[in-house]
Formats: C-alpha cells, sequence, structure tokens
C-alpha cells in the first residue's frame, strides 16, 4: 500500500492507471494518424497541441474508469462482466466528451479521431487488464508477510480480517504472550523458545502487527524495536484496520490513539478555505449540469401527485457541531408518510415511498436539492450524511464516538455511502460510522475526489442506493 494524502491505495492499482493513462495519450497519435493517414492537419500534427489533446483524452478516460470502480475491484466478477464494466466506462467517456468539447472547444479532436482513439484504448485496455492480472500479478507472491504480535481475541480480528482480504497480506505466525488467551489457530502460534529477531530474519517477515489483549509487555521492548531498526514496519491495530481496511474500527480504538491520530481535524484556515472553494465551484458547474434532471423530476413529482403535493421536502438533520438546519430533497414519500410527527423508520419496499420517489431514491436523484444546502455553507459535497435528531440521540447513547462525526460538515455523499451504503439498524450505523470516522480523521481535496468519482459507480450500478437487508429489522429512513 502507498499512502497519497493521508490514504491508502493499492500500489498495483497505481501501476495499472500509469499504463493505462499512457495507453490513452498513445491512443490519441495513433487516431490521427488513422483518420489522416500519416498527413495530419498543421493544427493536429503540432507537437505541444497534439500532446495537450491527448493528455486530456487520457485524464478523462481514466477518471471514467474510476468512476466505475475499474481501480478498486478489478476481474472481481470474471473477464466478460469486466468487458462490460470497462465499456460502460467508455460510454461515459464519450458521454462527458460531448459536454466537456462544448465548453472547451480548443481541445475538441474530432469526431472520427475521437472514435477511433477510443476504439483502440478501449481494445488496448482489456488486453493490458487481461495480461496484467493473469501474467504480471503474482498474488501469493505479493502477498505482505506479517508477525501478529499476539493470540488473544485482537489477534483474532487480525486473523479473520487477513482470512477475509482477497490479497494484501498474510499471517507467517502469532507470537504468544505469556498470561494471554490463546484465541488463534493453534498452528500459527510460535514456539515462543525462539528468539523473536532471529524468527523475523528467518522468515522474511515485512511488517509487525501488534495485537495484545493488554499492555504492551516491556520484556519484548528492544526486540520490536531491534525488528524496526531492520526495516520491518510496526503497525499498531487501530492502524493496521485503516490501512487494509479503510475503516476506523471503534472496537479496539482508544481516546488516546484518536487524539494522537486524527489529523484530518486539524485543517486551518487554509484548509477550510480551499474546502469551501472546492464545494462551491464544483457545486455551480454541477447544478449547470443537472439542471435538466432537476427539471424533468419536478414535472414528474407534479404530474404524479396532479399536482396537490409539494414537490420538495424539508426535514430537519444534525450538522457541524451538533447544529440542526433543514435538509432540502425533492419529495419522495406520500405527503401522510409521517402524518403524526413520529420519526420513523423505514421498512424495505416501504409503501410509502411513491413510484417517481422509488426511481429517483434508487438513482439519488432526490438529494439533488442539497446541493442548495452546500451554497448555504450548511453542508459539503463530502462528508458523513446527516442524520435526523431523534436518531443522533440514540446512536450517540450506544455507539461509542458516534459524537466524532459531527466534527466536519455533514456531506451529499461521503465514504460511508459509497463503501457500506444507508443503514438498517443500530448495527449498521456502527459499522457505517467506522467508515465516516476514516473520512474524519483523513479528510483532504483527494479523498473528496475519490469519493465523488466512486459516488458515480453508486449511482450507475445502484450500490449503496438502499439499506442492506436484515431479517426483522427496519431501515433507515432517507426520507
Amino acid at each position: 500500500m502507498i499512502r497519497i494524502f493521508k490514504h491508502f491505495i493499492s500500489q498495483w492499482s497505481i501501476l495499472l492507471l500509469v499504463a493505462e493513462s499512457l495507453v490513452g495519450i498513445l491512443a490519441v497519435h495513433v487516431g490521427v494518424w488513422i483518420r489522416f493517414s500519416g498527413e495530419a492537419p498543421s493544427d493536429y500534427s503540432d507537437g505541444n497541441e497534439l500532446l495537450i489533446r491527448s493528455l486530456f483524452f487520457s485524464l478523462v478516460m481514466v477518471m471514467s474508469m474510476a468512476a466505475t470502480g475499474r481501480y478498486q475491484r478489478v476481474l472481481d466478477d470474471g473477464f466478460s462482466a469486466e468487458v462490460l464494466r470497462v465499456g460502460i466506462s467508455f460510454v461515459i467517456g464519450m458521454i462527458a466528451f460531448g459536454l466537456i468539447f462544448y465548453v472547451f472547444p480548443d481541445v475538441f479532436i474530432g469526431r472520427g479521431t475521437n472514435g477511433l482513439a477510443m476504439a483502440f484504448a478501449f481494445v488496448l485496455f482489456l488486453a493490458i487488464r487481461w495480461i496484467f492480472y493473469h501474467y504480471v500479478i503474482d498474488i501469493d507472491a505479493l502477498k505482505r508477510k506479517i508477525m501478529v504480535f499476539g493470540d488473544g481475541e485482537n489477534a483474532l480480528l487480525v486473523y479473520n480480517l487477513v482470512d477475509t482480504t482477497p490479497f494484501g497480506v498474510c499471517i507467517v505466525g502469532c507470537w504468544p504472550i505469556p498470561g494471554q488467551t490463546r484465541a488463534i489457530p493453534a498452528e500459527l502460534v510460535i514456539d515462543s523458545n525462539e528468539d523473536l529477531v532471529d524468527w523475523v530474519k528467518k522468515n522474511d517477515i515485512n511488517e509487525i502487527v501488534l495485537a495484545m489483549d493488554t499492555q504492551f509487555p516491556n520484556m519484548y521492548t528492544k526486540e520490536i524495536l531491534d525488528c524496526k531498526s531492520n526495516g520491518v514496519k510496526i503497525f499498531d491495530l487501530p492502524g493496521f484496520f485503516e490501512r487494509e481496511n479503510h475503516i476506523i474500527n471503534m472496537d479496539i480504538l482508544s481516546p488516546e490513539w484518536w487524539i494522537h491520530h486524527s489529523d484530518g481535524l486539524d485543517q486551518g484556515a487554509g484548509k477550510e478555505f480551499s474546502k469551501k472553494l472546492f464545494d462551491v465551484s464544483l457545486t455551480l458547474l454541477l447544478l449547470a449540469i443537472v439542471w435538466p434532471i432537476m427539471l424533468l423530476t419536478i414535472l414528474a413529482i407534479l404530474i404524479e401527485s396532479k399536482g396537490r403535493g409539494p414537490i420538495f421536502y424539508m426535514q430537519e438533520r444534525v450538522g457541524y457541531g451538533g447544529k440542526v438546519f433543514n435538509v432540502l430533497k425533492f419529495r419522495s414519500m406520500r405527503t401522510d408518510a409521517e402524518g403524526d410527527g413520529v420519526a420513523r423508520w423505514a421498512s424495505q419496499n416501504d409503501d410509502r415511498i411513491t413510484r417517481v420517489g422509488k426511481i429517483i431514491r434508487n438513482t439519488r436523484i432526490d438529494e439533488l436539492p442539497q446541493f442548495f444546502n452546500v451554497l448555504r455553507g450548511e453542508m459539503s459535497l463530502v462528508g458523513p450524511r446527516p442524520e435526523r435528531p431523534a436518531f443522533v440521540h440514540v446512536l450517540k447513547s450506544k455507539i461509542p464516538y458516534y459524537a466524532e462525526r459531527l466534527r466536519v460538515k455533514p456531506g451529499i455523499t461521503g465514504w460511508a455511502q459509497v463503501r457500506h451504503g444507508y443503514s438498517a439498524s443500530d448495527e449498521d450505523a456502527a459499522e457505517k460510522l467506522k467508515h465516516d470516522l476514516y473520512y474524519v480523521k483523513n479528510q483532504s481535496l483527494f479523498l473528496d475526489l475519490l469519493v465523488l468519482i466512486h459516488s458515480v459507480e453508486v449511482v450507475l450500478f445502484g450500490s449503496g442506493a438502499t439499506a442492506p437487508i436484515h431479517q426483522g429489522k427496519k431501515t433507515h429512513d432517507r426520507e
């Protein structure tokens, strides 16, 4: 894993992104050469002009691929599914080019050249991915070898995480701690009669994860530091979960760790201004693009309600610092959904949701009016989703660290939404909080941009649009 702007990214994702970026640049040159049979007009053949256009083409295509998760999950459903997803990415790229060329005609490369470049890039993107994941990557060889320092319940948490991770790390052994109750499989326990430093060297250990159930035993201080001096990386338990799962696990979190590591809370005036500028600028741009969709939604709601119901829905939500504000959404439920004024949880296939409401909820169109909440400074584009006061009061009393998500502005979309979806119970709210805390700790414009790109995938494929289904439980009322 490589950390970029506080966020961990696989080095192999970066390598794939670089390879496809170079293909995107090459594709434009090939498209021009084929289109004009080697005799391109001067505005195409000029080296600087062509390079700028090819860089622009490559950037749009790579962002389109990222928007469908092609640098996060590759060949996870087989090569046929990968072809479909890459194809959808290229359709998004075509639409993006149409909009961008209209606004910035100077980067236009011509329909024929653009079509040839996209065809060439599509074939090479798929070829690279097939070769990359069949001949370049050796999953077992890529796994970092780790030793877990401990053999109790915390060590079991590491074991379970690694067991469910497709690739990344492998546990070579667990070092037993005297007086600690064993919880991990016996075959992983290291013979404690061996010297720790020698065992680490002999087994080519890359990392040691400190997973004791009790305080660190002072008798091992020198040996762990010797390992660190020899280039072995040392991780505490919360840091290991953060890197491998992109979450902050409250079950193993201490107040001291959160105080020392929550760097995202220290934004400063410069960072705060940059985020505000990012939010407002991008919101105005998005409003200029989606206003036809908003207009059609207004008409659809009016037609379905025969002009008798409200178009918008305002609801109290808890924002930055616990301040309550009114969030603005398109109405997706009947007007009598909560006629008695009591906050309710919505069930799966809730009959209060209208026909138009079902469509706009699944596609997130109902959230678009919140752009005006962003312009008013009540929300950001990216941040933890704001919850209703009644639910916040209950969740704060049940879930440790829940109030920490109120230290940043709520967002239209967030890390929890693109990674987990909507809450379906108190347990789901706790799981979602792990992602929210990751955002709070590591917030940056880079992470905001990453979340927005992932959100495109959520809208396209519906992931996260509804809460997970739990037998006998109800889902969070999104209205």
